[in-house]
């Protein structure tokens, strides 16, 4: 599962990072062009709230010290999305992740991987229902 390796290191390399900003309110701009219009405590994302990248990505959900934390749906510009749980950043829990070729899996993550009881529909027909373990599926 390729696809969700490459997803993990994008979301890491939206989130953490130190940017200029300006506060307006419940909205910062970043001078990336990026917009975060939420609740804030202490200069960080915390609570329920909105990015949205320059690039057409954007997550809507819980944060917690500028990470997407707890219950939140991203989609990225590709047109890929995730909605389910997020601990510090990365998918953790229950969740689903759709691709852009068709392919849909509903189950658990780990880390950002594919990881415990879960179903993966690919596009071609083929159906995959089992346990997971970093991304690969335990017959």
């Amino acid at each position: 599962m390729k696809k969700s390796l490459f997803l993990i290191l994008i979301s890491l390399s939206f989130f953490g990072y130190n940017a200029s900003a300006q506060n307006v309110g419940d909205t910062v701009f970043y001078d990336s062009g990026d917009k975060y219009i939420g609740k804030m405590e202490n200069g960080l994302a915390n609570g329920f709230g909105k990015m949205y990248w320059v690039d057409g990505s954007y997550y809507e959900g819980n944060w917690k010290n500028n990470y997407q934390h707890g219950k939140g749906k991203m989609v990225w510009e590709t047109g890929e999305t995730y909605e389910g749980n997020w601990v510090m950043g990365l998918q953790n829990g229950k969740g689903t992740m759709s691709w852009t070729n068709g392919d849909y899996y509903e189950g658990g993550f780990v880390d950002g991987l594919l990881e415990g009881k879960g179903t993966l529909w690919f596009a071609n027909g083929i159906i995959q229902k089992g346990k997971w373990k970093a991304n690969n599926f335990i017959p």
